[in-house]
């Protein structure tokens, strides 16, 4: 039987994590949950202590990149390494282009690409002289098609798809593998931040119900069912795993077959 057990593996997850770091959490590894928003951090690291499973939070605002150099150095104080990096942290606004503004794409671009590119340097730092590390970056179906409802969203993980390609080529050499994974439409998200506000936006300029425009959505599915967080979790634990060590420099979809490329 194969499985994955990462005892011993320290991971740093940006953005709370999800279902990323139960899954990380349950195969073993020491989870860093860094967010914004402490207090989802804490409530998912506390979720996972209660479980006799190794989580701490800690606060992060991945737009100040010395907070970034600070919380890489503390890690690696604490515990000598870091050996998985999954940048998770982003935010989206969803609506028409043309509603759009010049701020939110600045701040768009500032969470979802720069963050990623001093997030990645911080800790290839600490993992290019141990010759060892993983780093996993969340993109997007929309890294590979554009949409008029989140065209600045679309924009950065396009621009974050080629900075993964870009630093897994750099990593490469120093047997650092850097890869991304690019999610479907995943179901939590539906009723927050990008695919609630997402079927609000269809549903003001369609006059469609908010109810028929999901379930037009999960049957744009061809698996006919939305991911979740561990769905995303299980694939960067495998990236992660030693059974992928000869992958990098790629994005992978985890979409229910909505994209094929």
């Amino acid at each position: 039987m194969i499985g994955i057990d990462m005892t011993g593996r320290v991971t740093l997850i940006t953005g709370a994590g999800g279902g990323i770091a139960d899954v990380f959490a349950k195969a073993a590894a020491k989870v860093y949950v860094a967010d914004l928003e402490i207090e989802d951090a804490k409530a998912k690291a506390g979720q996972l202590r209660e479980k006799g499973l190794q989580a701490l939070a800690v606060g992060l605002d991945v737009t100040k990149k010395e907070e970034i150099y600070s919380l890489v150095d503390r890690i690696v104080k604490e515990d000598g390494k870091i050996d998985h990096l999954i940048n998770c942290a982003g935010i989206s606004y969803n609506k028409p282009y043309m509603e759009s503004t010049d701020d939110e794409f600045r701040s768009i671009l500032e969470v979802n690409l720069i963050s990623v590119h001093n997030c990645c340097q911080a800790v290839l730092q600490q993992m290019i002289p141990r010759k060892e590390g993983k780093i996993v970056n969340i993109l997007s179906a929309s890294s590979r098609m554009g949409s008029d409802f989140f065209s600045h969203y679309s924009s950065s993980k396009f621009g974050l798809l080629g900075l993964t390609q870009s630093i897994g080529l750099a990593a490469a050499r120093h047997n650092i593998n850097v890869n991304g994974i690019c999610p479907g439409l995943i179901e939590t998200g539906l009723g927050e931040k990008q695919g609630g506000g997402l079927i609000q936006q269809m549903s003001r300029h369609s006059g469609k119900s908010q109810d028929v425009l999901r379930e037009n959505l999960r049957r744009s599915i061809p698996l006919r069912r939305f991911q979740s967080g561990e769905d995303i979790g299980h694939m960067a634990l495998f990236l992660c795993s030693d059974l992928a060590k000869n992958i990098t420099c790629q994005a992978i979809n985890v979409c229910g077959g909505m994209r094929m490329n």
